[in-house]
């Protein structure tokens, strides 16, 4: 284990005494504190005192310190606050959402492998808040409807970026790619679960998952989850983790994070105002998006079938534990169904079969 305090007081010359370190949870792959000073501090040479710090060590997978993962996803997530801060548009739609923050990059110490933002200070993941008892469907919809405002909008400002943009944050070729292990992942459940198409689907992921630069490209988080959306103590949104951005297209944006919040309803299916506050958000935030954003092509709907298939079938593995036989089955359906609904190009889309699944997407139904 990465021993954050005496890194940080050999960095910012301080004694234990003057700070204090708490772990934060919510995430799977990162290992991330905050750190509270006694009094304010300008870490490498900031303009602003920082009361406190979000610091996030790689390169092992958080929830399971024997796995090693890469560090080039520090690099990307620096490149990515760095390119947001310094895009004037971004910034200029960033204050039209004064409810809504993005952290900035405080420092990258790509020596330690540690990477040092703002603290967007206390919150909880977007899924423990729908688990709130007595939430109201109100603070729902308008946590919904800013969400899905701000990214039709953001995805409209970062549609179609140059090659020098998406270079910026390009990963290298590798077994340890994003694009390589979902695929590996999702052809290895469905084979175990005797999935008779297993090598056509998982197939179909990695080619949709290549396939972005050509038709509505935008840049995006690209790990979309609940787990990237914080919701803080003042009830405004805060979204993290950004080690994933690059090129993407809004359909595979929406169909991840569709899939998690209907995985969120499978994990607490006897819990009705759980369930209910869940498919509250889906339909305002699917709402909200359209209202500001293009007529959704087929394109975007094959990207969104694609993404939201993936993710259920993959969830098999990354959520185990979280997940009886039962709920397993009713998971792995609803991805395999959607990703055969996607068929092997949008000419080839039945269309009566991708209306249903967008249906079944929407209202957050498994059956």
């Amino acid at each position: 284990m990465f021993d954050f305090s005496l890194y940080l007081a050999s960095q910012l010359a301080l004694t234990p005494a003057d700070f204090r370190v708490d772990v934060l949870t919510g995430g799977l792959t990162n290992s991330t504190v905050r750190a509270t000073f006694v009094s304010p501090v300008y870490p490498f040479n900031s303009q602003q005192p920082m009361a406190s710090v979000v610091l996030k060590h790689a390169p092992y997978v958080a929830s399971d310190p024997d796995q090693p993962m890469s560090v080039y996803q520090q690099t990307i997530e620096a490149n990515a606050l760095r390119y947001l801060a310094g895009r004037h548009d971004v910034q200029d739609l960033m204050r039209q959402f004064l409810n809504l923050e993005i952290p900035r990059l405080v420092h990258h110490d790509d020596t330690a492998n540690v990477i040092w933002i703002t603290d967007l200070g206390v919150s909880q993941t977007l899924e423990k808040f729908l688990a709130t008892p007595g939430l109201s469907s109100t603070a729902v919809r308008e946590l919904a409807n800013t969400l899905g405002t701000f990214s039709a909008r953001f995805w409209d400002l970062t549609a179609r970026p140059s090659p020098e943009v998406i270079a910026a944050f390009e990963r290298p070729v590798g077994p340890d790619s994003p694009a390589f292990f979902l695929v590996s992942t999702a052809h290895s459940i469905m084979s175990k679960r005797a999935v008779p198409d297993a090598d056509t689907l998982s197939a179909r992921i990695g080619t949709v998952m290549k396939a972005k630069e050509g038709i509505e490209p935008c840049l995006g988080m690209v790990d979309f989850w609940p787990g990237s959306i914080l919701i803080r103590a003042d009830g405004s949104l805060g979204l993290v983790d950004w080690e994933y951005f690059g090129l993407s297209t809004p359909g595979a944006e929406i169909g991840m994070l569709v899939a998690h919040l209907h995985l969120i309803i499978s994990n607490h299916v006897r819990e009705p105002e759980v369930c209910a506050a869940t498919r509250t958000f889906i339909s305002a935030f699917l709402d909200s998006y359209a209202a500001h954003a293009a007529p959704t092509s087929m394109y975007f709907k094959r990207q969104a079938l694609v993404s939201y298939g993936r993710e259920m079938v993959t969830a098999l593995e990354f959520f185990a534990t979280d997940l009886d036989e039962e709920t397993k089955g009713r998971v792995l359906n609803a991805g395999v169904r959607t990703l055969r609904a996607a068929a092997a190009s949008e000419s080839e889309m039945d269309r009566a079969s991708v209306d249903v699944s967008i249906a079944h997407m929407r209202d957050g139904s498994l059956q």
